[in-house]
This record gives structure tokens, C-alpha cells and sequence, in this order.
């Protein structure tokens, strides 16, 4: 696995590792006496947030919080809440639902099949900015995330002067969509794409590699989880569920197509259950991100959700790079809150 070079570490990154820790921590130990509530206390004592902020928890509702970044390439964002119901039926109900439900932000969406399969992106659309977007793309000066056969593809097979250019070029994005999927299902993270659209090309592996770096409890509390995360699609997973989808959302300020990979962990022996969501690739703004969801059995019933999203994401350049730094950032949050809100709704708060 790629690893963080030394200078990239701070401050932040020892804050950020030990909020992913103690969420480690909240779950991986069983409620003692000595401690009753131990997501409670996660919450409070190491995230920061306010006794009224637990209580807004405790009352059903979302709270979310960003949370340091390591480098100017990371944007993290936290969130709780606490719902009614029991861990089966929400994980259940999670399966039937996810890559299927459109909220907020979130313009299109669908499951991948597995083999993925063209039809399964019948509903994307390109608007008249990405069909442009990918007429000027060529390597190392492209505002699309794309590797450098997928733009030869492009210019190579598009007559965009035809009047079915938008059609074809529709129709090749989603070819391309399937091509990346496909490759991931093969080759796990080793085969996600390299992007060209800069002048130094990025490997997606390498920005996840830094994420999963990035997260050291999975490797000291859920070693399990880890290693398939690691070695997918080598590894195997007792009693996980794996998914694929497709979105197009717009918590940023252009919308951005992504693919995702969701694996559901129920372990019998833990008072808790892992949703992990790993984002394969993306159309603009993001290099890799990884999101993990805990549904922690609360004391006296019901459960606590909490949701930690980790991403890479390009930082911009010029005199807004601020004002865009902060809207992506700000857009994770976003994404977080919608996210819980129906995870909360479904649940019955």
C-alpha cells in the first residue's frame, strides 16, 4: 500500500487519527458499567461536541461537525444522531435502499449490476457544460477526471461537429463508467484509475491509499474490515454484503458523477454494525474518498448512527480557491447531514 510521506503529518492529522480511533473505541468495546455510554462520551469528549449538541443527538437529531483536515488536499466532516428500531432491521432496509434514493443534492442516481452493464446508467445526463468540458479535454489540461485512454477515446471516436455528438459522447461516458467499474471489480484498488487531467498524472490508488492511512482504527479495532477493504476483490468477508453505484450530485459547485463500492458489515459477536463506502472514482473535485458508518446498539434501545466521511480532493488555485475550498468542504458536511437525515427519517426518530 502507497504510504503518507512524513511531511504531510501535523497537528491536524493526530487530531483527525484520534477521532477515527475513539469512533473505533465507541464501537469495538461493549458497553461497561464503568462507562454506559461510550458514543456518548466519543461524541463529547473527542469529537467537541457541546452537552447541547449530545442532547440534539439523544432528541433525534443530526448533528454534524468538520473536522481538521491533514493537508490542504483533505476534507473530513462528522455527524450523529440517534434512532429508533434495532440494528437487523436498519441494516436490512440500508441493503434495499442505498444506491436507490435520491435526496438533496443528489441529481441521479442507480445500481450497478454485477458485471455493470451501460443500461444500468440509463438515467445520466450530461448537460451542456460536461459534454463541452469533454470536447476540449486532452491530457494534462482537461477539467474532467479521466484517464489518458479514456480522453484518446473521446477525441478519437467523437465527431463534434455531427449532430449526435451529445448522444455518442453521452453514450461513451457511460461505456467508460462501466470500463472503470469493471476494472475495480477485477483488480480492487490496484486497478482504479490514473487521472490525466493534469499536468502530473494522479493515481486514484495511491489518494486512496493515503485515506486508508489515514485511518489507522481500522487496522487496530476491525483488522477484519481492513484487509478486505485492502485486498478486495482477493479477500472474503464473513457476513458482509457488497454494492455498487453511480451518482451525479451537486454539493459542489459543478455537478460531479461518481462511482461508489458499499460493503455492509453485521458482526453477531460486536454491539455494533460497519457500513464502509468507497468512492472509485469521481468526475470532478475528489481524488478518493472513504466513509464509514457506525450503528452502535444505545443503551436502553434504539441506536446511535454516526457517520465519518474522509476525501482527497483537488485544491484549487486562483483568487476564489478559498470560496471553492470552503463550498467543497462544506458540501462533504453537507453530504453527511442529508445522509443521516435519511438514515434517521427511515428509522423514526
Amino acid at each position: 500500500m502507497p504510504r503518507n510521506d512524513e511531511s504531510t503529518r501535523s497537528g491536524a492529522l493526530s487530531m483527525a487519527k484520534g477521532v477515527l480511533v475513539a469512533l473505533a473505541l465507541a464501537c469495538a468495546a461493549s458497553t461497561g458499567a464503568d462507562d454506559p455510554n461510550r458514543a456518548v462520551a466519543f461524541m463529547r469528549d473527542v469529537v467537541g461536541f457541546s452537552q447541547a449538541q449530545v442532547a440534539s443527538v439523544e432528541a433525534g437529531e443530526v448533528v454534524t461537525k468538520q473536522l481538521p483536515a491533514t493537508d490542504k488536499s483533505e476534507s473530513a466532516a462528522f455527524g450523529a444522531v440517534r434512532v429508533h428500531g434495532e440494528r437487523a432491521a436498519f441494516l436490512r432496509q440500508f441493503g434495499a435502499n442505498v444506491g436507490r434514493s435520491r435526496r438533496g443534492a443528489i441529481l441521479e442516481i442507480g445500481r450497478l449490476s454485477r458485471p455493470p452493464r451501460v443500461d444500468d446508467l440509463a438515467a445520466l445526463t450530461l448537460d451542456a457544460d460536461a459534454l463541452a468540458a469533454a470536447r476540449e479535454c486532452k491530457p494534462g489540461d482537461c477539467s474532467i477526471k479521466l484517464s489518458r485512454s479514456a480522453m484518446d477515446r473521446i477525441q478519437g471516436t467523437i465527431d463534434w461537429k455531427a449532430a449526435d455528438a451529445p448522444v455518442r459522447a453521452t453514450q461513451l461516458v457511460k461505456e467508460m463508467l462501466v470500463d472503470y467499474t469493471t476494472a475495480y471489480m477485477k483488480g480492487g484498488t490496484a486497478a482504479m484509475a490514473t487521472y490525466a487531467d493534469k499536468e502530473r498524472p494522479l493515481e486514484s490508488s495511491a489518494e486512496f491509499g493515503k485515506v486508508l492511512n489515514a485511518s489507522p482504527y481500522l487496522v487496530e479495532y476491525v483488522p477484519e474490515l481492513h484487509r478486505y477493504a485492502e485486498q478486495y476483490p482477493a479477500g472474503a468477508l464473513a457476513g458482509a454484503e457488497d454494492f455498487f453505484y453511480w451518482c451525479k450530485d451537486k454539493y459542489a459547485p459543478k455537478p460531479t458523477v461518481s462511482l461508489f463500492h458499499v460493503v455492509i458489515w453485521n458482526d453477531p459477536r460486536r454491539d455494533f454494525a460497519l457500513i464502509a463506502s468507497k468512492r472509485i472514482y469521481a468526475s470532478h473535485y475528489f481524488r478518493a474518498g472513504a466513509e464509514l458508518i457506525a450503528a452502535v446498539d444505545a443503551p436502553g434501545g434504539g441506536l446511535y448512527l454516526m457517520d465519518l466521511y474522509r476525501a482527497r480532493i483537488d485544491p484549487p488555485t486562483g483568487m476564489l480557491s478559498g470560496a471553492i475550498m470552503g463550498k467543497v468542504r462544506g458540501g462533504i458536511e453537507q453530504a453527511v447531514g442529508e445522509n443521516l437525515k435519511e438514515l434517521a427519517g427511515s428509522q423514526g426518530r
